[in-house]
Protein backbone atom coordinates (compact mmCIF):
# COMPACT_ATOMS: atom_id res chain seq x y z
CA UNK A 1 0.00 0.00 0.00
CA UNK A 2 0.93 3.49 -1.07
CA UNK A 3 1.33 6.87 0.86
CA UNK A 4 1.51 10.35 -0.89
CA UNK A 5 2.76 12.80 1.34
CA UNK A 6 3.68 12.69 5.28
CA UNK A 7 1.25 14.00 8.16
CA UNK A 8 3.18 16.82 9.62
CA UNK A 9 6.76 17.01 7.96
CA UNK A 10 6.32 20.13 5.33
CA UNK A 11 6.94 19.00 1.89
CA UNK A 12 9.61 20.97 -0.30
CA UNK A 13 6.67 22.49 -2.15
CA UNK A 14 4.94 23.26 1.72
CA UNK A 15 8.10 24.81 2.91
CA UNK A 16 8.58 27.17 -0.41
CA UNK A 17 4.91 28.12 -0.09
CA UNK A 18 5.44 28.81 3.73
CA UNK A 19 8.05 31.41 3.19
CA UNK A 20 7.59 32.89 0.28
CA UNK A 21 3.73 33.25 0.70
CA UNK A 22 2.54 32.64 4.17
CA UNK A 23 5.34 34.67 6.20
CA UNK A 24 5.37 37.69 4.29
CA UNK A 25 1.49 37.70 3.76
CA UNK A 26 1.60 37.63 8.24
CA UNK A 27 4.18 40.05 8.26
CA UNK A 28 2.65 42.27 5.52
CA UNK A 29 -0.91 42.38 7.09
CA UNK A 30 -0.61 40.87 10.56
CA UNK A 31 -3.43 40.14 12.67
CA UNK A 32 -5.15 42.68 15.07
CA UNK A 33 -4.00 42.85 18.79
CA UNK A 34 -7.65 42.36 19.68
CA UNK A 35 -8.32 39.35 17.81
CA UNK A 36 -4.81 37.63 19.29
CA UNK A 37 -5.63 34.38 21.71
CA UNK A 38 -3.76 37.26 24.91
CA UNK A 39 -6.27 39.37 24.89
CA UNK A 40 -9.35 36.97 25.68
CA UNK A 41 -10.13 39.34 28.87
CA UNK A 42 -11.54 41.61 26.64
CA UNK A 43 -14.28 42.06 23.47
CA UNK A 44 -13.88 40.19 21.50
CA UNK A 45 -12.82 37.54 22.77
CA UNK A 46 -13.96 37.89 26.25
CA UNK A 47 -16.82 34.87 26.58
CA UNK A 48 -19.64 36.34 28.07
CA UNK A 49 -21.19 33.08 29.14
CA UNK A 50 -20.00 30.78 31.88
CA UNK A 51 -20.38 27.76 29.93
CA UNK A 52 -16.94 25.71 28.50
CA UNK A 53 -17.92 23.71 25.18
CA UNK A 54 -15.39 21.89 23.15
CA UNK A 55 -13.43 22.67 20.25
CA UNK A 56 -15.47 20.56 18.24
CA UNK A 57 -18.81 22.03 19.56
CA UNK A 58 -17.03 25.67 18.31
CA UNK A 59 -15.56 24.50 14.76
CA UNK A 60 -18.25 21.26 13.79
CA UNK A 61 -20.25 22.70 10.93
CA UNK A 62 -21.49 19.12 10.08
CA UNK A 63 -25.28 20.43 11.53
CA UNK A 64 -25.47 23.33 10.00
CA UNK A 65 -28.22 24.48 12.84
CA UNK A 66 -25.74 23.51 15.85
CA UNK A 67 -28.48 21.11 16.83
CA UNK A 68 -25.93 18.37 17.88
CA UNK A 69 -24.41 21.05 20.19
CA UNK A 70 -28.04 21.66 21.51
CA UNK A 71 -28.42 17.47 21.54
CA UNK A 72 -25.07 17.49 23.41
CA UNK A 73 -24.16 19.79 26.18
CA UNK A 74 -28.79 20.77 26.55
CA UNK A 75 -30.05 17.36 26.47
CA UNK A 76 -27.14 15.29 27.10
CA UNK A 77 -28.10 12.92 24.38
CA UNK A 78 -25.08 10.33 23.55
CA UNK A 79 -23.49 10.68 20.27
CA UNK A 80 -22.98 7.69 18.28
CA UNK A 81 -19.56 6.46 17.03
CA UNK A 82 -19.79 5.48 13.52
CA UNK A 83 -17.11 2.91 11.87
CA UNK A 84 -15.25 6.37 10.18
CA UNK A 85 -14.96 7.87 13.68
CA UNK A 86 -13.46 5.47 14.87
CA UNK A 87 -10.77 4.73 12.09
CA UNK A 88 -9.67 8.57 12.80
CA UNK A 89 -10.18 8.02 15.92
CA UNK A 90 -7.37 5.01 16.10
CA UNK A 91 -5.67 7.34 13.31
CA UNK A 92 -5.08 10.06 16.21
CA UNK A 93 -3.88 7.52 18.84
CA UNK A 94 -1.81 5.79 16.28
CA UNK A 95 0.25 9.50 15.64
CA UNK A 96 0.54 10.22 19.29
CA UNK A 97 1.42 7.04 20.04
CA UNK A 98 4.65 6.71 16.99
CA UNK A 99 5.38 10.32 17.80
CA UNK A 100 5.47 10.22 21.55
CA UNK A 101 8.13 6.58 20.94
CA UNK A 102 10.28 8.60 18.69
CA UNK A 103 10.56 11.53 20.69
CA UNK A 104 11.77 9.14 23.23
CA UNK A 105 14.67 8.18 20.66
CA UNK A 106 12.39 5.02 20.25
CA UNK A 107 12.01 4.34 16.34
CA UNK A 108 11.26 0.50 16.43
CA UNK A 109 7.89 0.18 18.05
CA UNK A 110 6.35 -3.03 17.41
CA UNK A 111 2.60 -1.98 15.47
CA UNK A 112 1.05 -5.57 16.91
CA UNK A 113 1.75 -4.42 20.58
CA UNK A 114 -0.40 -1.45 19.84
CA UNK A 115 -2.91 -2.68 18.06
CA UNK A 116 -3.61 -5.07 20.55
CA UNK A 117 -4.69 -2.83 22.72
CA UNK A 118 -6.27 -0.49 20.17
CA UNK A 119 -8.64 -2.60 19.14
CA UNK A 120 -9.52 -4.52 22.11
CA UNK A 121 -10.88 -1.13 23.32
CA UNK A 122 -12.59 -0.51 19.55
CA UNK A 123 -14.20 -4.04 20.37
CA UNK A 124 -17.48 -2.99 22.18
CA UNK A 125 -18.52 -0.28 19.20
CA UNK A 126 -16.96 -2.26 16.20
CA UNK A 127 -18.03 -5.78 15.17
CA UNK A 128 -14.65 -6.53 13.42
CA UNK A 129 -11.82 -3.84 14.09
CA UNK A 130 -9.34 -5.99 11.82
CA UNK A 131 -10.69 -4.00 8.89
CA UNK A 132 -8.69 -0.96 9.85
CA UNK A 133 -5.18 -3.00 9.94
CA UNK A 134 -4.19 -2.84 6.10
CA UNK A 135 -4.80 1.13 6.68
CA UNK A 136 -2.94 1.84 10.03
CA UNK A 137 0.10 -0.35 9.32
CA UNK A 138 0.73 1.16 6.20
CA UNK A 139 0.46 4.97 8.01
CA UNK A 140 2.25 3.36 10.45
CA UNK A 141 5.40 1.98 8.28
CA UNK A 142 5.23 5.28 6.26
CA UNK A 143 5.24 7.55 9.56
CA UNK A 144 8.13 5.54 10.91
CA UNK A 145 10.13 6.21 7.71
CA UNK A 146 9.93 9.84 7.93
CA UNK A 147 10.16 9.79 11.60
CA UNK A 148 13.86 7.95 10.97
CA UNK A 149 15.15 9.70 8.22
CA UNK A 150 14.66 13.04 10.10
CA UNK A 151 16.30 12.07 13.42
CA UNK A 152 19.47 10.85 11.02
CA UNK A 153 19.77 13.85 8.38
CA UNK A 154 19.38 16.02 11.83
CA UNK A 155 21.83 13.90 13.31
CA UNK A 156 24.07 13.98 10.90
CA UNK A 157 24.02 17.89 10.20
CA UNK A 158 24.72 18.63 14.22
CA UNK A 159 27.64 16.14 15.16
CA UNK A 160 27.94 17.48 18.52
CA UNK A 161 24.52 18.06 19.84
CA UNK A 162 23.37 15.94 22.31
CA UNK A 163 21.13 13.00 21.71
CA UNK A 164 17.79 14.93 23.25
CA UNK A 165 18.89 18.30 21.62
CA UNK A 166 18.69 15.75 17.90
CA UNK A 167 15.29 14.73 18.89
CA UNK A 168 13.97 17.96 19.83
CA UNK A 169 15.09 19.36 16.67
CA UNK A 170 14.49 16.66 14.46
CA UNK A 171 11.04 15.70 15.81
CA UNK A 172 9.67 19.06 16.67
CA UNK A 173 5.94 17.88 17.34
CA UNK A 174 3.77 17.63 20.21
CA UNK A 175 0.74 15.51 19.18
CA UNK A 176 -2.15 15.51 20.86
CA UNK A 177 -0.39 18.23 23.63
CA UNK A 178 -2.97 18.94 26.17
CA UNK A 179 -4.46 22.41 26.51
CA UNK A 180 -6.75 24.51 28.67
CA UNK A 181 -9.31 26.91 26.75
CA UNK A 182 -11.23 28.02 29.66
CA UNK A 183 -10.00 31.71 28.81
CA UNK A 184 -11.69 31.44 25.69
CA UNK A 185 -14.69 29.21 26.99
CA UNK A 186 -13.77 26.10 25.82
CA UNK A 187 -13.30 23.42 27.60
CA UNK A 188 -10.34 22.68 30.36
CA UNK A 189 -8.98 19.44 28.60
CA UNK A 190 -8.75 20.58 24.70
CA UNK A 191 -6.09 18.12 22.64
CA UNK A 192 -4.42 19.86 19.69
CA UNK A 193 -3.74 17.11 17.12
CA UNK A 194 -0.29 18.58 16.76
CA UNK A 195 1.76 22.13 17.15
CA UNK A 196 5.15 22.70 15.39
CA UNK A 197 7.06 24.28 18.17
CA UNK A 198 9.94 25.53 15.53
CA UNK A 199 7.66 26.59 12.95
CA UNK A 200 4.55 27.73 14.91
CA UNK A 201 2.10 25.63 13.18
CA UNK A 202 -0.91 23.89 14.36
CA UNK A 203 -2.17 21.05 12.84
CA UNK A 204 -5.44 19.91 12.92
CA UNK A 205 -6.59 16.10 11.12
CA UNK A 206 -9.50 14.86 9.62
CA UNK A 207 -9.86 11.42 8.32
CA UNK A 208 -12.21 10.51 5.48
CA UNK A 209 -14.48 12.42 3.30
CA UNK A 210 -14.07 15.31 1.11
CA UNK A 211 -12.26 18.70 2.55
CA UNK A 212 -14.69 21.42 4.06
CA UNK A 213 -14.54 25.20 4.12
CA UNK A 214 -14.90 25.00 8.18
CA UNK A 215 -11.71 22.22 8.76
CA UNK A 216 -9.49 25.90 8.72
CA UNK A 217 -11.64 26.81 12.24
CA UNK A 218 -10.05 23.95 14.06
CA UNK A 219 -6.39 24.68 13.63
CA UNK A 220 -7.64 28.53 14.29
CA UNK A 221 -8.68 27.72 17.62
CA UNK A 222 -5.95 25.98 18.87
CA UNK A 223 -4.23 29.06 17.58
CA UNK A 224 -5.91 31.40 19.67
CA UNK A 225 -5.88 28.82 22.93
CA UNK A 226 -1.84 28.59 22.61
CA UNK A 227 -1.80 32.66 22.12
CA UNK A 228 -3.90 33.35 25.78
CA UNK A 229 -1.98 30.28 27.57
CA UNK A 230 1.91 31.14 26.37
CA UNK A 231 1.58 34.79 24.81
CA UNK A 232 2.77 33.63 21.83
CA UNK A 233 1.64 34.45 18.46
CA UNK A 234 0.59 31.77 16.30
CA UNK A 235 -0.11 32.70 12.73
CA UNK A 236 0.16 29.24 10.44
CA UNK A 237 -2.68 27.01 10.50
CA UNK A 238 -2.43 23.46 8.44
CA UNK A 239 -5.79 21.76 7.83
CA UNK A 240 -4.29 17.87 6.97
CA UNK A 241 -7.07 15.43 5.79
CA UNK A 242 -6.21 11.66 5.18
CA UNK A 243 -8.24 9.10 2.55
CA UNK A 244 -8.21 5.41 2.37
CA UNK A 245 -8.60 5.04 -1.24
CA UNK A 246 -7.39 1.38 -2.71
CA UNK A 247 -3.92 0.56 -1.85
CA UNK A 248 -2.76 4.14 -0.99
CA UNK A 249 -2.81 6.75 1.97
CA UNK A 250 -3.79 9.97 0.62
CA UNK A 251 -2.28 13.11 2.49
CA UNK A 252 -4.19 16.33 1.35
CA UNK A 253 -2.76 19.30 3.56
CA UNK A 254 -3.94 23.09 3.34
CA UNK A 255 -1.59 24.97 5.03
CA UNK A 256 -2.61 28.74 5.72
CA UNK A 257 -2.41 32.23 7.14
CA UNK A 258 -4.73 32.50 10.34
CA UNK A 259 -5.89 35.89 9.62
CA UNK A 260 -8.23 38.06 11.11
CA UNK A 261 -11.05 36.90 9.22
CA UNK A 262 -10.67 33.36 10.33
CA UNK A 263 -9.89 34.63 13.88
CA UNK A 264 -13.52 36.36 13.56
CA UNK A 265 -15.31 33.23 12.32
CA UNK A 266 -14.47 31.22 14.64
CA UNK A 267 -15.66 33.88 17.44
CA UNK A 268 -18.78 34.16 15.54
CA UNK A 269 -19.42 30.23 16.01
CA UNK A 270 -17.98 30.25 19.43
CA UNK A 271 -20.63 33.31 20.79
CA UNK A 272 -23.58 31.58 18.48
CA UNK A 273 -22.59 28.09 19.89
CA UNK A 274 -22.17 29.06 23.95
CA UNK A 275 -25.42 31.43 23.55
CA UNK A 276 -27.56 28.70 22.36
CA UNK A 277 -26.29 26.64 25.31
CA UNK A 278 -26.25 28.86 27.98
CA UNK A 279 -30.09 29.69 26.55
CA UNK A 280 -31.12 26.17 26.70
CA UNK A 281 -31.95 27.48 22.39
CA UNK A 282 -33.40 24.53 20.46
CA UNK A 283 -32.22 25.84 16.91
CA UNK A 284 -34.25 23.09 15.11
CA UNK A 285 -33.61 20.36 12.71
CA UNK A 286 -31.43 21.59 9.27
CA UNK A 287 -32.96 21.72 5.99
CA UNK A 288 -30.66 18.44 5.38
CA UNK A 289 -29.00 15.93 7.37
CA UNK A 290 -25.87 14.19 7.09
CA UNK A 291 -26.15 10.62 7.03
CA UNK A 292 -22.84 10.82 9.26
CA UNK A 293 -24.49 12.63 11.89
CA UNK A 294 -23.77 11.23 15.30
CA UNK A 295 -27.01 12.32 16.55
CA UNK A 296 -29.23 11.39 13.97
CA UNK A 297 -31.04 8.45 16.02
CA UNK A 298 -31.53 10.80 18.87
CA UNK A 299 -32.39 13.94 16.54
CA UNK A 300 -36.37 14.66 16.65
Amino acid sequence: MGVEHIVFYLTPQDHKYLINRIHPLAREIGVSQELRGWSWWREPLKPYYPERISMFAVCGRFCESAKDVYLMYVEKKQARRTREILLGASVHNMLEHLFTEARKGNFNPDFQVWWTKEAESKKPELENPETFVPYLKSLWEFTLSQLTAAYHETRASHPFATDLDVLATAIPFLVEHKLSGSLLGLSGTLSVDCYDYLRHIVFDVKVGGQRRDFYRLYPTGYALVIESLYEIPVDVGCSVLVNFRNDRVVVDRDIFFINDDLRNWWLEERDRKLELVAQRKDPGKPKECPPSCMFLEVCD
